[in-house]
């Protein structure tokens, strides 16, 4: 597997070797799908989605064993469906990244609602900047795009393996977002809170034992990340629920300062995020990200994960 690494110290000519045409002829797609109208992207969208439901048998394996895990009581029926709904919506946040990527963020400005501005001044009146917890859904870059204009938001970022992809990636948010965190630099992100800024995490994906604490998911015990209350333990930064939607007509973003937290315990903590993903996946089941490996870490080590046939 190809070592991710950080292109911002590379100019495009780095990447122009043979190797590296196709990802850059998909680029190029990308691009001009992004000039698409909104309503002509979120049709095409959900054909793509219908297309990686036949084609990506793995992904679609393991959305269905998430969905299994999180709604034992489910039929299959609903189950099926469901799995459906959710590789349309993931195609049309597909489509949507490629706007984020390519288009000036003005353009969805009327397609966006925002809740929570008094909670964006009260959390940051305190000086101590703010810690942003999210989950993974499908609308996640368009809308993710879309906060800066409430509040200077650092978000945190995982490397991709692609060096192209990582490329058009970083220089993206770059120009959308003041200053972006590759995630294991928790330097930038103490750095940040100091300067009253807001660092937004995604703490909803299993990142191995090392990183993580056991605690229930669905009533299913997976690894949780731990360092969300270590960081407010140690900065006293408050914590602020950020949950994004694409809706009929657009998006909707809004902010909920999460209240007594963070004990002391680390796994009180990570259940208590467990239950905040829990309750902001419900409305929406078909947009979260059921294609995650989110049960792939066992509690008892060597035990086979549940997406192994």
């Amino acid at each position: 597997m190809a070592k991710k690494t950080t292109t911002l110290d590379k100019s495009i000519t780095h990447f122009l070797s043979p190797k590296h045409w196709l990802t850059w002829c998909f680029m190029g797609i990308a691009y001009l799908l992004s000039y698409l109208p909104w309503s002509l992207q979120q049709g095409l969208g959900k054909y793509l989605g219908r297309l990686l439901h036949l084609i990506a048998k793995r992904r679609r394996h393991i959305c269905d064993v998430n969905l299994k895990i999180c709604y034992p009581e489910m039929t299959d029926i609903a189950r099926k469906a469901l799995t459906k709904a959710h590789f349309e919506s993931m195609g049309k946040g597909t489509i949507e990244t490629f706007s984020s990527w390519f288009q000036d963020q003005k353009k969805f400005q009327s397609r966006t609602t925002f809740e929570g501005q008094e909670v964006v001044d009260n959390v940051l009146a305190k000086g101590r900047g703010c810690i942003l917890i999210s989950g993974h859904f499908s609308s996640l870059d368009i809308c993710g795009s879309q906060m800066p204009r409430f509040m200077d938001v650092h978000p945190i970022y995982k490397l991709q393996t692609n060096p192209v992809m990582n490329w058009v990636m970083e220089r993206q948010r770059q120009a959308i977002f003041s200053k972006t965190i590759e995630r294991t630099n928790m330097r930038e992100v103490l750095k940040s809170l100091k300067q009253n800024k807001a660092v937004w995490y995604a703490v909803d994906q299993d990142y191995g034992r090392k990183n993580s604490v056991f605690a229930p998911f669905y009533g299913r015990q997976c690894a949780t990340i731990a360092h969300i209350g270590r960081i407010a333990n140690m900065t006293n930064a408050p914590v602020v629920l950020y949950d994004y939607s694409r809706t009929k007509n657009g998006y909707h973003l809004s902010l909920t300062e999460v209240e007594n937290y963070p004990s002391q315990d680390d796994i009180e903590n990570a259940t208590r995020i467990n239950e905040l993903m829990q309750a902001v996946i419900e409305p929406k089941k078909e947009q979260y990200f059921w294609t995650h490996r989110r049960f792939k870490t066992q509690v008892i080590p060597d035990t086979p994960s549940p997406y192994d046939k």
